[in-house]
């Protein structure tokens, strides 16, 4: 589905252009979906749950090597040009957009709430860390390297931008 996405623009996406594109019928489609949104959203969805980790490890600092991991893992292989377009299209279609923020990027900001949450009742995140800060500073950075600069998404990043930024901000201060 994605695929019609990167070769036509969001208005290639269709019922009848998945269906062919899958070898089945559109009532096939709309027994599971009864929409192009909630096509869009599940196949999203389903794209960035099975990419980007959400178990918890028992530490902030290793939560978010798996997170950052997850996302340059996706931000890096073969699912970075769908992924681009997806957010390029959405530039332009305000239902993909509106799917793409509600349902991904509102279930990541959930998990992220989560993850901190945990981090503040085990002890290694301040309990007055601002969340929505928190929640989305490193994804920032490589989100602006896939968009913006095209700078390499490196493990080498990861661990420094975790190890260097993310867990100095997050951490207890001393009393």
């Amino acid at each position: 589905m994605l695929d019609l996405l990167v070769e036509h623009g969001p208005a290639g996406v269709t019922m009848e252009a998945v269906a062919a594109k899958a070898g089945t019928s559109k009532p096939v489609l709309y027994r599971r979906w009864a929409d192009r949104g909630a096509l869009l959203r599940d196949t999203l969805l389903t794209m960035a749950t099975a990419a980007i980790p959400h178990e918890d490890t028992g530490s902030y600092r290793q939560d978010m090597l798996a997170i950052l991991r997850g996302w340059a893992n996706l931000f890096t292989g073969p699912s970075a040009d769908l992924l681009r377009a997806a957010i390029a299209a959405g530039a332009h279609d305000p239902e993909l957009r509106a799917v793409f923020q509600k349902d991904v990027i509102g279930w990541r900001k959930q998990e992220m709430a989560a993850m901190l949450a945990r981090g503040i009742e085990r002890g290694d995140v301040r309990a007055d860390v601002p969340v929505e800060i928190a929640r989305e500073l490193g994804q920032s950075v490589l989100w602006h390297r896939l968009l913006i600069t095209g700078d390499p998404i490196t493990d080498e990043l990861i661990v420094e931008l975790v190890d260097e930024v993310l867990v100095p901000f997050v951490a207890p201060r001393a009393r």
